[in-house]
């Protein structure tokens, strides 16, 4: 993208009264590097910062806030990497563990669609290593067999990494095998912070922040677009996050394809990494961390990634409806079925395309149902309170 950005004169003002040089160079839409980053975050005043980035998203979208109807599924819980943030996966031998069937898997999701005019199926899963190739190849050609317009969002970079050292096949391969049977996008998990000094705390068996990089790159040179996540709210600091920005905004650069950031807050629940000194020494950490994330990821990647999404799921629904004054433009989706971050929170959620509507109303936002790819539809009904139509 090479949008102008030219702020308006009343915001150049503020900035200039309060005389921090990254938040003035951010405005503009300049690069900042990770230290430069980390200073935005840490001492820009909280109110110019997140008032220039709901400026900004506001002007970028058009006062188009959104969500998709969507599924989520997961075809294994069975996960050998043993992560320490998650609450999900389960070992073979578990009897809690399940591999879906392909015949089940697409029922859900015919049926789903057929009942909830579903725009997007996300479907992602633990590294098995007892699942063959085959059925990840079937997997994509009987959801596809259900419509030709239905998005298949469908594995994380890790998945990818992982399918990859169990069956000798390439990154590029696998992709390009995934592509041909109709695979649309490539989901953003699979990575929490994109910097080793976090990756290898919480998470050292996943792939390396340059694997996660990489696969991306190469989906996005093969015309599989993708979303990008950061997990945040556990050991991380600041410059991590920095790093973290810093990251995925050079790749863009490289190799155009993110369709979004979507920020996710982890959930401790019963996590094994709730339990260790080190995220107890950095747990409180309240909603103005959170709304800092939201608005210096804006300015950060301000004509790189125009969507930013509020992950109400692990934000839970009031969070992310202030992160929709503070940055964040979008709240993902129904989720239907969503089982991940519900694992953490001992719980299922989703929620309906009414209740989506009314929390961008009541936000602000002119509320619109989208697609994978930011087309967007009228809503077709919204929650009302009698003192919204005064």
């Amino acid at each position: 993208m090479n949008r102008e950005l030219i702020p308006p004169r009343w915001l150049e003002k503020l900035v200039l009264r309060h005389e921090h040089s990254k938040l003035d160079k951010a405005i503009y839409g300049e690069k900042l590097e990770p230290p430069e980053i980390d200073s935005l975050f840490r001492e820009a005043d909280f109110h110019v910062l997140t008032l220039a980035a709901d400026y900004y998203a506001r002007k970028i979208k058009n006062n188009r806030g959104s969500f998709v109807v969507n599924l989520y599924v997961s075809y294994t819980n069975i996960c050998t990497t043993s992560c320490s943030f998650c609450a999900f996966y389960e070992q073979p031998t578990s009897p809690r563990s399940y591999v879906r069937s392909i015949d089940e898997i697409t029922s859900i999701a015919r049926n789903v669609y057929e009942k909830k005019g579903i725009r997007e199926i996300h479907v992602v899963g633990g590294n098995n290593p007892s699942i063959p190739y085959d059925y990840y190849l079937e997997l994509v050609s009987k959801l596809r067999s259900i419509s030709p317009n239905l998005v298949l969002k469908m594995f994380t970079a890790e998945e990818v990494w992982f399918i990859s050292k169990n069956f000798g096949i390439s990154t590029e391969k696998i992709l390009e095998d995934l592509k041909e049977r109709g695979l649309n996008v490539l989901s953003g998990g699979g990575t929490e912070i994109l910097d080793d000094e976090i990756q290898l705390k919480i998470a050292p068996k996943k792939l390396s922040p340059q694997e996660y990089l990489r696969i991306h790159e190469e989906a996005h040179k093969l015309g599989i677009k993708s979303n990008v996540i950061m997990m945040y709210g556990h050991i991380e600091e600041p410059i991590n996050i920095a790093r973290h920005l810093y990251r995925i905004r050079m790749l863009e650069e490289k190799a155009p394809g993110f369709i979004s950031l979507v920020l996710v807050r982890y959930n401790p629940g019963q996590t094994p990494l709730s339990k260790t000194p080190l995220y107890r020494s950095k747990q409180y950490r309240y909603g103005v961390y959170d709304l800092r994330i939201v608005a210096v990821s804006r300015l950060v990647l301000l004509n790189y990634i125009d969507n930013i999404v509020a992950y109400w799921v692990a934000m839970g629904k009031k969070l992310a409806q202030a992160a929709l004054e503070h940055g964040a433009n979008d709240l993902g989706g129904t989720f239907y079925n969503e089982t991940v971050i519900s694992s953490a929170k001992g719980s299922r959620e989703y929620t309906t395309p009414e209740e989506l509507s009314f929390m961008l109303r009541t936000a602000r936002w002119i509320p619109y149902e989208r697609d994978t790819y930011y087309n967007y539809f009228p809503v077709k009904k919204t929650i009302s309170l009698p003192w919204m139509e005064q």
